[in-house]
């Protein structure tokens, strides 16, 4: 090829990469705020592909919805007017609608509206709300509300706090953070923590594929399960407690006047009662069962690798 050619090919390939990539970093971006008066308990529905959500306790009679717009823009996406025309869209129409006590928040039909398209949302709700959630990507904090809570994330850390009824809370990727929770509890994430503090009797159930879980106040059931991370908790039970974890350590702390049926395995790890306790079978450093102050509620522990600790 002719050099001169070469050059000017290489140049118009630069513009080109130019051009894409500045049109990669650009977006549209826009917000709209709404307001509705209430009368009635309010079941209140987001819903977002991307972006956060943000619920929290306000006024008695009012709901206030506010939602932040970034629609992207690129080479083989949206033209920048493309964008703003959406952006617009959304500010003049937003996606609220409150129908039989039901208040839809984000609940987009059209999938070309909803392509390449964040809005993250802040809903101010009177306390007596219930309230459920979903975000494909992004964190969700909600507090304040009288419940009961459903919220999910495909990815992206929830945080719960004051939450009068119960909660059940998912994420795939991301931390599960429970404070002030007065009732049963359902925390799952695929890798991530999980820390709960209940404030009211309730059965507890969570699970992570790898992360640590701190239970604490749990008075009623206990399901607990960890592929990977130690598990602590503190409480009463108030039925069978059933923890395991692959690979962590466990410990749980009860009442010095606490009565119930144990078995604890450990398969690497050893195995310390503070409680007093009248051993079943044979005796061994791996395996412990028998009844403490006669017997009562099982609690079974299992750890692949790690010790286990019962104070």
């Amino acid at each position: 090829m002719n050099p001169t050619l070469k050059f000017k090919a290489l140049v118009i390939c630069g513009a080109l990469l130019s051009a894409f990539w500045a049109g990669e970093a650009r977006s549209a971006s826009g917000s709209f705020q709404q307001s509705l008066l209430v009368d009635e308990p309010v079941l209140l529905d987001v819903a977002t592909g991307s972006g956060t959500i943000d619920i929290r306790a306000g006024s008695s009679n009012r709901v206030e919805v506010t939602g932040n717009i970034t629609v992207g823009i690129g080479l083989f996406k949206r033209s920048g007017d493309e964008a703003q025309e959406l952006v617009r869209r959304f500010e003049s129409a937003p996606p609220v609608n409150l129908v039989d006590g039901r208040l839809q928040v984000g609940h987009i039909k059209d999938k070309a509206y909803r392509h390449n398209v964040t809005i993250s949302y802040e809903v101010v709700v009177p306390v007596g709300t219930q309230v459920k959630s979903h975000t494909g990507s992004g964190s969700q904090s909600i507090s304040g509300i009288a419940g009961p809570v459903e919220a999910g994330t495909g990815s992206g850390t929830l945080t719960l706090a004051d939450i009068g009824g119960i909660v059940e809370a998912r994420t795939g990727s991301g931390a599960i953070r429970a404070d002030g929770i007065a009732g049963a509890f359902e925390g799952h994430t695929g890798s991530g923590s999980i820390r709960l503090t209940q404030e009211a009797p309730g059965d507890v159930v969570v699970s992570t594929g790898s992360g640590s879980t701190e239970l604490h106040g749990v008075v009623g059931a206990l399901r607990a399960h960890s592929g990977s991370g130690r598990i602590e908790v503190d409480g009463q039970q108030e039925g069978p407690w059933k923890l395991d974890t692959g690979s962590g350590s466990v410990q749980i702390k009860l009442p010095e006047n606490a009565a119930f049926e144990l078995d604890a395995e450990s398969s690497s790890g050893s195995i310390i009662i503070d409680h007093p306790i009248m051993v079943q079978g044979k005796i061994s450093k791996r395996h412990l069962s028998g009844q403490v102050r006669g017997g009562g509620e099982l609690l079974r522990i299992e750890t692949g690798s790690g010790g286990i600790r019962i104070e």
